[in-house]
């Protein structure tokens, strides 16, 4: 029985074009062997590495067509984005090449061919993507309101910002499809968010008719002690919202401070409703449950439902 050959250590890490492993000596039969993974044609990965995003990108780069360009959701991971996870743990690659060529059709390969001008356009990391802006505009082909202000609110996050307001309204003017929804989402977008289900909370409220929130908001005890930083805060009510993930629930550390944070701030007279994954997904149960919290500390509003 032959012996297979090992991979350079190198290799092992991540995908690798055929032409690379022939280079360094591995034979056709060894790169059609079980242990070898082919995300798309003329790349090999180990079978049992995780492939990255920009992994699959690196190898895939080295057979691209000249001009052609990472985009949509593949631009959105290597910037980052919060995507969802059916979309975020996809192997699938987006590849796009300017008008008037034809998307390619690889396995593994989401191609487009679209209009791109050049300032849509830069490097990142050595990859060339469509700019932040214009991936934000692509993306509201295939995701949801929600989900389009939870990206664009990574974006313009103040901390660490990759795009400005300005930026996106510029290129949703520009932009042919999805104008309705962009134009919905750029309203909704705030600077201050830190997270994708805290974003998708604020959608929530804003759009069920419930009155607008602080985002990420410091909460001091009237002593001036500082309590928490709220994820969502309606002052004139005295009502938080925190969104609480699987975090918060596994990690024993985590969860002892949720509890005391949460007994420190209802002591002062507020009161913290605390969302998980679930309710986001049970939207009109979720508002109710808001709205009659609201009710008892003074709101007259009526929630309405999000068009």
């Amino acid at each position: 029985m032959t012996t297979r050959r090992m991979l350079p250590p190198h290799l092992l890490a991540g995908p690798f074009a055929v032409s690379q492993g022939a280079a360094h000596g591995l034979s056709p039969g060894r790169l059609r062997a079980s242990d070898l993974a082919r995300p798309f044609w003329g790349v090999r990965a180990p079978a049992s590495a995780h492939a990255s995003t920009r992994d699959l990108c690196n190898a895939f780069a080295q057979r691209m067509p000249l001009g052609a360009f990472f985009s949509h959701h593949t631009a959105a991971l290597l910037f980052g984005a919060p995507l969802p996870p059916q979309l975020a743990t996809m192997n699938t690659l987006h590849v796009t090449v300017p008008l008037p060529g034809r998307a390619l059709r690889v396995n593994g390969v989401a191609g487009h061919a679209m209009a791109v001008d050049d300032d849509e356009l830069f490097d990142w990391f050595g990859f060339s993507v469509t700019c932040p802006a214009r991936t934000w505009c692509d993306l509201a082909e295939s995701l949801t309101l929600r989900q389009v202000v939870a990206v664009g609110d990574y974006l313009i996050r103040w901390s660490s910002p990759l795009v400005t307001i300005n930026e996106l309204v510029q290129a949703v003017e520009r932009h042919r499809r999805g104008k309705l929804l962009l134009g919905r989402a750029l309203s909704l977008l705030d600077e201050r968010s830190e997270s994708s289900p805290e974003s998708e909370l604020r959608v929530i409220v804003v759009t069920n008719g419930l009155p607008q929130p602080l985002v990420n908001e410091n909460i001091f005890a009237a002593s001036g002690r500082f309590l928490c930083r709220a994820d969502l805060y309606f002052k004139q009510f005295g009502e938080l919202l925190e969104y609480e993930g699987d975090q918060h629930r596994t990690d024993q550390r985590q969860w002892r401070r949720d509890l005391t944070r949460t007994a420190d701030v209802e002591s002062e007279g507020l009161h913290v409703t605390r969302v998980n994954a679930d309710d986001l997904r049970q939207e009109s149960q979720l508002v109710a449950r808001i709205a009659r919290n609201l009710s008892r500390r003074g709101w007259c509003g009526t929630p309405r439902r999000a068009q």
